[in-house]
C-alpha cells in the first residue's frame, strides 16, 4: 500500500514538472502537452472557468489568489479533475495495462491516450464538432490573455498554432506528443514501446475510458457547482 501511494504521488509530480519545464524551452513544444482537451471540455462553456482550468498546471500555492474568483474556481476545478482522475480505479487499471514497461510514467501516457478517445467519442464530439470547439477554446484564451504571464502566453500560443487539442484525434498527433515528451524526458521510457502498447491495447484502453469518463463529467459538474454556484442561469450541459 505504501509503494502504491508513493507511485501515485510520483506520477502526479512527474506530470506537473513535465508540463512546466516544457513551456518555454523548445520551439517544438507542440509535442509536449497532455490532457488539456479534457480540461477544456470539462469547463462546460464558461469562459473564466475555462481560463482557470487551462492555467491550472502553472499555478502553485497562494498564486491562485492573484486571480478573480471565477478563474480561481477554474484552477480549483483543474486540481480536482486531476486528483479524481489519478486516484480512480479504472484509470489505475488502464495504467496497469502499460506495466511493467512504464511503471512510473504510465499515468502520463494514459492522460494522452484518454484525450484521444475523448476527441473521437461521438457522444462528446459528434461529427465535425471537434475543430470548432478547439477554435472556440483558443478564442476564449485570447480574449483573456491579459491574465497570462510570459510562460503561459508562449505555451498557449504554441497550443493554438499547432492546434494540439484537435490533433490528438489522430494517432499521428499522439505519436508526435509521445516522442517529444520522451525525447526531453528519457526517464519516461521508450516512445516506440509506448505507441506499440497503445496500438496493442487500444480496445482495452478505450473501454476503460468509456466507463471512466462519465463519472469524471459528473464529478466535474458537482465540483463546479460547489466552487461557484451560477447566478446567470446558464446550464452546465
Amino acid at each position: 500500500m505504501q509503494m502504491y501511494s508513493f507511485i501515485l504521488k510520483f506520477q502526479i509530480i512527474l506530470k506537473e514538472k513535465i508540463l512546466v519545464r516544457m513551456c518555454v524551452k523548445e520551439r517544438n513544444i507542440d509535442k509536449a502537452f497532455m490532457n488539456y482537451l479534457a480540461h477544456a471540455f470539462l469547463s462546460f462553456n464558461h469562459p473564466e472557468i475555462l481560463m482557470g482550468n487551462m492555467m491550472g498546471d502553472f499555478i502553485k500555492g497562494k498564486q491562485i489568489e492573484r486571480y478573480d474568483l471565477r478563474i480561481q474556481a477554474g484552477i480549483k476545478l483543474h486540481r480536482s479533475i486531476d486528483h479524481f482522475t489519478d486516484a480512480h480505479e479504472l484509470v489505475l487499471q488502464a495504467q496497469h495495462l502499460l506495466r511493467p514497461e512504464f511503471r512510473i510514467s504510465s499515468g502520463v501516457f494514459i492522460d494522452i491516450f484518454f484525450d484521444h478517445f475523448l476527441a473521437n467519442h461521438p457522444d462528446y464530439f459528434p461529427d465535425n464538432t471537434l475543430l470548432p470547439f478547439t477554435e472556440k477554446v483558443y478564442a476564449t484564451i485570447q480574449q483573456q490573455r491579459g491574465v497570462l504571464d510570459d510562460a503561459m502566453l508562449t505555451y498557449f500560443g504554441y497550443m493554438e498554432q499547432y492546434n494540439w487539442l484537435f490533433h490528438y484525434s489522430t494517432k499521428e498527433g499522439i505519436q508526435r506528443s509521445v516522442e517529444g515528451m520522451c525525447k526531453r524526458h528519457p526517464r519516461l521510457g521508450n516512445p516506440v514501446k509506448a505507441m506499440s502498447l497503445f496500438d496493442e491495447k487500444y480496445s482495452y484502453l478505450q473501454e476503460h475510458f468509456n466507463h471512466f469518463f462519465p463519472s469524471l463529467v459528473e464529478h466535474a459538474k458537482n465540483k463546479l457547482h460547489e466552487l461557484l454556484p451560477l447566478s446567470d442561469g446558464r446550464s452546465f450541459e
